[in-house]
């Protein structure tokens, strides 16, 4: 029974390795564009989408951790967690109401 826990630990690795890297590839050779990931539609700098990214790649990196660390159950999502990620997607939504509302595009 515990090779074959081993067995599917190691398989769940080389999956997410897998799907990692062929991401990452297509972003090297330019199948995947990022150019604008962090501007407006008016070409501007959006603080509103860097934000968002970090708070949200943070809790990810997290999250993933805790399943590595106990790979035999779900984490349990403290609050804080919950409560940093909602206030980060709220002042990113703020930041595209006013936009809308007010004519400049924000985030």
């Amino acid at each position: 029974m515990d090779t074959l826990i081993q067995l599917a630990r190691w398989e769940g690795f080389i999956f997410l390795g897998g799907v990692f890297g062929v991401v990452f590839w297509k972003i090297l050779t330019g199948s995947i564009s990022l150019s604008g990931l962090f501007q407006t539609h008016d070409e501007q700098f959006s603080p509103g989408r860097v934000q968002l990214l970090i708070f949200t790649l943070i809790v990810a990196v997290r999250y993933v951790v805790q399943v590595i660390q106990n790979p035999t159950a779900f984490p349990e999502i403290p609050s804080d967690w919950i409560a940093a990620l909602g206030g980060s997607q709220m002042l990113y939504l703020g930041g595209k109401a006013r936009g809308m509302l007010f004519g400049k595009d924000s985030s």
